[in-house]
């Protein structure tokens, strides 16, 4: 007579828990290639490697464009200005590897449409409370408030800043401020 094991669960914590760790470290370690190196001169086993993993754990993971995606999702940017500005400092080099491999990797074109229009609902957001608080100026709309800090506010305008004319955070998040200021009430003072 044999006894039947249908209906019985398995509860492995520590299992669980090495496979979550093992997740993070992969997803970790691609984030930082992705924002360091870029999206065509990332390897999979180089992510294997500074995950510390094998490649075969990276790919049972996910492939390239699915640790890409991983690596996006990760940690994106709560709402308010001070989640806005936070993730913009530490996203926009993984912000970057995305747009340029969407441009190359059929794969991701939609992924990279789906996260503009999140971006802009996130902005929109920022831009809707200001208005229920009768803060836009007199003719402006939210959609045009929305569209026009949707443009400005990218990862393309926090690289020239930080990388090119060195910004920090405080100058970065100072500049954000009067930034949106000045879109929605025509108020910004500009200071140096």
């Amino acid at each position: 007579m044999t006894v039947s094991n249908i209906g019985r669960s398995y509860h492995a914590p520590r299992r669980v828990a090495a496979a979550a760790a093992t997740r993070e470290a992969i997803v970790a370690a691609a984030e930082r290639l992705f924002a360091r190196r870029g999206y065509a001169a990332t390897t999979m086993a180089a992510i294997a490697e500074e995950a510390g993993v094998t490649p075969k754990s990276v790919y049972a993971l996910a492939d390239k464009p699915g640790l890409l995606l991983l690596a996006v999702d990760r940690a994106e940017p709560g709402s308010g200005t001070e989640d806005l500005i936070g993730g913009l400092l530490r996203r926009y080099p993984v912000q970057r590897a995305f747009e340029e491999a969407a441009a190359a990797e059929p794969a991701l074109r939609e992924a990279w449409r789906r996260h503009e229009r999140r971006r802009r609902a996130e902005l929109k957001g920022l831009v809707r409370a200001a208005a229920d608080a009768g803060r836009l100026r007199p003719g402006l709309t939210v959609g045009r408030a929305t569209d026009t800090l949707w443009a400005l506010v990218t990862w393309h305008a926090v690289a020239l800043l930080i990388e090119q004319r060195g910004w920090g955070r405080a100058k970065l998040a100072e500049w954000l401020e009067q930034l949106m200021e000045t879109v929605l009430t025509g108020d910004g003072q500009a200071r140096d």
